[in-house]
């Protein structure tokens, strides 16, 4: 989400920051990691795994194949497209990203698969974190921004505020409505939206908050080469640690933010069976329900 402004004066990404998801996807260590980081086996497409395997409540394992979580669509190769439709009967792809985002990269077209756009950050009244998503900051205004605190306080919206809540409700709408085949749900690197979405059908599912926790920084071997490569061109430039440290959230995933906004559901909603009931709208009923449809009996 760092942003530099071209001969046009219209805002970029700055090359260092965009994700290799032939280095994330095809890296030999991961092929060996295969079950460790549950990759679902995409050439074009980042931070492609699932949620499969997974003690949930009553010690029962989720469904394998089932519950899918990716980086963005557009750059998916044929053959990618065809794993997901063949291997994993892919039925619906919920989209986590803003309007921007969609129009500048459009998820591709897969015949009999329902396409869903939730988008989790509000365009309209003023969100920061929207704000970067769809370009509108310069280099420097996306560095201060980060510097700021600026991640942590996104996980914290996306978990407080009506509009993100709403998002995440229709997602397990969703969910709840599934019949059969895969679900997949993104964002654009499939880490902060798509990584809380995860973190919230785990919760709901049972599995441990340790566990949650391992799995939302799993990121951070699919995008190595990434958070490498944009600490040496950041350093390159004279930037210091405090600096490096702050673009780094960027392309990976640190867990102090999940964690702070995991603490304030905890001090405002209780508990998250709370927060999931309340604001989520998954009552025992629901909860039931998801956990009969995505557990292993």
């Amino acid at each position: 989400m760092v942003y530099n402004s071209n001969s046009s004066g219209k805002p970029e990404l700055l090359p260092i920051i965009k994700y290799d998801v032939k280095k994330c996807g095809g890296n030999r260590r991961l092929r060996r990691n295969h079950m460790e980081l549950k990759s679902i086996g995409l050439t074009g497409v980042g931070n492609a795994r699932q949620l499969g395997g997974y003690i949930g409540a009553d010690n029962r394992k989720i469904k394998m194949d089932r519950l899918l979580r990716t980086g963005k669509l557009a750059d998916a190769l044929p053959k990618d497209l065809k794993r997901l439709k063949e291997t994993f009967g892919l039925a619906e792809v919920i989209d986590f990203r803003t309007s921007f985002e969609r129009d500048k990269a459009p998820d591709p077209e897969i015949a009999g698969v329902k396409n869903y756009h939730v988008p989790v950050l509000d365009e309209e009244n003023g969100s920061m974190a929207a704000a970067a998503a769809s370009g509108a900051f310069t280099a420097a205004e996306a560095l201060k921004y980060l510097q700021s605190g600026a991640m942590a306080d996104m996980y914290v919206e996306i978990a407080t505020t009506p509009f993100s809540q709403k998002a995440y409700a229709r997602f397990f709408r969703i969910l709840l409505e599934n019949e059969q085949g895969a679900v997949l749900w993104h964002c654009t690197a499939g880490k902060d939206r798509a990584g809380f979405g995860s973190v919230l059908v785990l919760s709901a599912l049972g599995v441990e908050r340790g566990v949650i926790l391992e799995d939302y920084e799993k990121t951070n071997h699919y995008y190595k080469d990434n958070i490498k490569a944009m600490e040496q061109f950041l350093r390159s430039k004279g930037l210091g640690d405090e600096a490096v440290q702050a673009a780094r959230s960027t392309a990976g995933a640190e867990v102090k933010h999940l964690v702070k906004a995991l603490d304030v559901i905890d001090q405002e909603y209780g508990s998250m069976d709370e927060y999931l009931r309340s604001r989520i709208l998954l009552g025992d009923e629901e909860k039931n329900q998801l956990r009969n449809k995505y557990l292993e009996n």
